[in-house]
């Protein structure tokens, strides 16, 4: 009782006044801190999964590093953010009274741990890879930590669930993750914990979450449904923000904050401001609300041109663009449907069309597809596969092959944005705007999209469509032609008519 003792009153004055403080008492299931810039997010992650507060709650009595059996792990992204989260680690778990040992990674262990005289075992892993969730597959731990949230993928996130749980009577099983509102898991983490279109939760107000049992695909709706506490699949969830000013380890607190500042508008506002919405990824430098308008009749000599992107098990992603006599682009809206066959696709499409109030109901002029909805040339290669091409054509449409080229699609789409050349529909489009607000560059290719349109963790189906509608019906903005001899003395003119002492005149060498 004595170390426990000890322990506690090392710990009660620990973390700081405000989000730290709520974060590490708060009771929820799922709980999401952060939201700026500098109040001590890592720090706060690695302190709280010691789980120093069940010092004081009387069915446990002692803190969760001091059980056996406890087992918690913090993750980041990738292997090389790890050191941070180890550097807080030694700083909290090793000096007296924890005497923690820093263990690199010991054979069959998912990765380094604080080891504690208890037996109690604190991972630091990475889940660099869509597939590492795998390594913890037979594992189980009382606590999950996402340090920079924004970073992963909802499906690693989900993935760890059901490896939180516990048995050690009275420690309660937790999720905990910190984030700033950039990344290119920005907007499942914003559906999941902020808003998600009209549904707004409250910061600090606990909330019960049920998942959605409707659908296959978890980014179709990352939020779950709203139920309460009763349900029994119900899960409870909070978000707590934090701020700079809360953090008294912080020095120089202008120097810090103007340092931020030089990212950028985008960034100051996302991470000093704590603005979720500010963000529009870092591949659309020219998107933002300046391109929103608010829908209106397309006049009927406007060309309409469709584009659809296949999908079976992953969404089918479709849209219509009108096309003004000045060239300018006007998304009308996103289709963006999974689990449909490529027939009841094409059926659902038309309907859709054939029922939009802003066209009257046209038909457009074509549609761009992405290779793989035609039948290849050697019929016998295609078997008795459905094509969408070929259910397209029964539906009335004109499919046409997408020009796919990926570098000169984004370039097309961004000079059409940088222009305002291009809009779309407010209210018609959100898995287009979202795939654009969480496109980032990549690291391998800076002129294309993270991934490069082969990691299935990266949505960008409606990205990939709406690049081929681009192709299709958009016309760059060419250069004025320029008369290299303009200005300058033709052949044919009269010897007396040139100026010898006009510098535009060009002497050859001497014969």
């Amino acid at each position: 009782m004595a170390a426990t003792a000890e322990i506690q009153t090392r710990i009660d004055v620990k973390p700081q006044a405000g989000g730290q403080e709520l974060f590490f008492t708060a009771p929820e299931y799922e709980v999401l801190f952060g939201g700026h810039a500098g109040p001590g997010k890592t720090w706060a992650l690695v302190y709280d999964a010691g789980g120093f507060q069940f010092g004081r709650v009387k069915a446990v009595g002692k803190p969760a590093v001091m059980f056996p059996d406890y087992r918690a792990v913090i993750f980041r992204r990738k292997t090389t953010e790890l050191m941070q989260i180890i550097d807080e680690g030694r700083k909290i778990y090793c000096p007296p009274p924890l005497n923690a040992e820093y263990v690199q990674q010991r054979r069959g262990e998912p990765g380094p741990s604080f080891t504690f005289a208890s037996g109690a075992k604190i991972f630091c892993c990475h889940l660099q890879r869509e597939d590492d969730k795998y390594n913890h597959h037979g594992l189980q731990y009382q606590y999950i930590g996402f340090d920079e949230l924004t970073t992963f993928t909802l499906t690693q996130y989900l993935y760890m669930f059901h490896r939180c749980r516990s048995i050690i009577p009275g420690l309660w099983p937790r999720i905990r993750a910190t984030t700033n509102p950039v990344g290119p898991g920005l907007v499942w983490v914003k559906k999941r914990f902020i808003k998600n279109g009209d549904f707004v939760m409250q910061p600090y107000k606990s909330y019960y979450f049920s998942p959605d049992m409707s659908i296959d695909d978890p980014y179709m709706n990352p939020t779950g449904l709203l139920a309460t506490r009763h349900v029994p699949d119900a899960k409870s969830r909070t978000y707590i923000p934090g701020h700079l000013n809360e953090n008294k380890y912080i020095q120089d607190r202008p120097g810090y904050e103007a340092s931020i500042k030089q990212m950028g508008r985008k960034y100051a506002s996302a991470l000093l401001a704590g603005d979720w919405d500010v963000f529009s990824g870092d591949f659309f430098e020219d998107f933002g609300p300046q391109l929103r308008v608010k829908p209106f009749e397309i006049p009927d000599y406007w060309k309409l041109t469709a584009s659809l992107d296949p999908g079976w098990s992953s969404p089918c992603s479709a849209g219509l663009t009108a096309v003004d006599p000045k060239g300018g682009l006007w998304r009308l809206f996103t289709y963006y449907v999974s689990g449909k066959s490529p027939t009841q696709h094409a059926k659902s499409l038309r309907e859709y069309m054939e029922a939009f109030q802003y066209t009257g109901g046209r038909m457009p002029d074509q549609i761009v597809c992405g290779h793989d909805a035609f039948r290849p040339e050697k019929r016998e290669a295609s078997g008795d596969r459905v094509y969408f091409a070929d259910v397209l054509r029964e539906q009335g449409f004109v499919p046409r092959r997408a020009t796919t080229s990926r570098v000169p699609g984004w370039w097309a789409w961004k000079d059409a944005m940088r222009r305002k050349l291009w809009h779309y529909f407010d209210g018609y489009n959100g898995p287009l705007v979202e795939e654009i607000v969480a496109a980032q560059h990549d690291e391998m290719d800076p002129e294309d999209i993270m991934g490069r349109g082969n990691d299935p963790t990266v949505f960008d189906h409606a990205l990939d469509e709406n690049r081929y509608g681009v192709m299709a019906a958009y016309r760059p903005d060419k250069p004025a032609r320029i008369d290299p001899f303009a200005g300058r003395p033709q052949w044919g003119v009269k010897p007396e008519t040139i100026n010898m002492n006009d510098p535009r005149v060009i002497w050859g060498p001497d014969e």
